[in-house]
């Protein structure tokens, strides 16, 4: 039997966890594969009596599988509590995009929408387009664009626990399985960031089509009409 609270192995006549202070409450029909790894945080296959909780919440060989080759680097930031990340502070959204974090860059969105839609309209009442309101937007996504880049990686490293703790409660007893869905959760990928960059650029030029034959269309049905005039007056 482990402990609720701290995941300390607890004795039948142990009324409070000698871990930290915890009262005991008796539990009936749990399965044992997954108590040890649901309250420590480590593999059921590694869990053991006096394993310490993990450093970051979940095992540090899974994170790293997640992460990838980079995993060194985003150790190093956050035992230094290192919050700055430049990446995220260049490219905004499409840096969520590229590390799979797609439920965060629709709320990231949805934020910073929310943020310049309530400033506007309480700074500048009918937005009015002036050279103030110009400036006071701009930094205004400049001081977003600081937060998110101060906030990021808190922000992955909660999205990587949250997958890993997913992943492991799926596979509790499966490893093999269980770190490959790991390696797969955390792949990066640059196709939907490039992709979404390239929209505007290809919804402008669909526009700039349709706009070129549509006028061609107009001048085209001038000239036969000045034709059939000439011919018939």
């Amino acid at each position: 039997m482990y402990c609720s609270n701290c995941g300390t192995i607890l004795e039948k006549e142990d009324k409070f966890c000698a871990g930290c202070g915890t009262p005991i409450k008796t539990r009936h029909n749990e399965p044992a594969a997954l108590t040890p790894y649901a309250k420590s945080g480590a593999a059921p296959e590694t869990a053991g009596k006096d394993s310490p909780p993990p450093e970051f919440g979940v095992p540090l060989e899974e994170l790293e599988l997640f992460i990838g080759k980079r995993a060194g680097a985003y150790f190093q930031k956050w035992r230094e509590d290192h919050r700055w990340n430049w990446p995220a502070f260049l490219f905004g959204g499409f840096w969520l995009l590229y590390r799979g974090m797609y439920l965060y860059w629709l709320i990231y969105l949805i934020v910073c929408s929310l943020i310049i839609n309530i400033v506007g309209s309480l700074v500048f009442p009918g937005y009015q387009v002036s050279f103030s309101m110009v400036i006071t937007m701009l930094a205004l996504q400049l001081a977003i664009k600081i937060g998110f880049a101060v906030a990021a990686n808190s922000i992955y490293l909660h999205h990587a626990r949250r997958k890993i703790k997913a992943l492991s409660y799926r596979y509790p007893n499966d490893r093999e399985t269980r770190e490959l869905k790991i390696i797969q959760a955390g792949e990066t990928s640059l196709y939907i960031p490039i992709a979404l960059a390239l929209l505007p650029f290809l919804l402008a030029l669909v526009y700039g089509l349709f706009t070129y034959l549509h006028t061609y269309q107009q001048i085209q049905q001038v000239i036969d009409s000045e034709i059939q005039e000439s011919r018939y007056p």
